[in-house]
């Protein structure tokens, strides 16, 4: 398996406009099928949970989205704490 490559269940962005279904470059959707010919199915969800578009797509239309990175960045930026921000003891509220 290559290392960039579609798999079932994954979450893909679009790398392009697809304006007959109302679709823009960098929209998320997940992987719910795969064609033996670098095709996909890909289901686009609203944030209520409803399918807005259920489109076949090409790999090139498409870049997975990964959890890890592929690579090791080269800097670190150190975390901040900033001065002035109370420190938070509880997530809760007293009542």
């Amino acid at each position: 398996m290559m290392k960039n490559e579609i798999q079932l269940l994954d979450v893909v962005a679009l790398t392009i406009d697809i304006p007959q279904y109302n679709l823009f470059r960098g929209e998320i959707g997940a992987v719910v099928e795969c064609y033996p010919t670098d095709g996909y199915e890909v289901e686009f969800v609203s944030l209520d949970g409803y399918t807005y578009a259920l489109v076949a797509l090409r790999g090139n239309q498409l870049i997975p989205l990964r959890q890890k990175p592929q690579r090791l960045a080269r800097t670190t930026v150190p975390a901040t704490i900033f001065a002035d921000q109370p420190l938070l003891s509880n997530a809760h509220p007293k009542t």
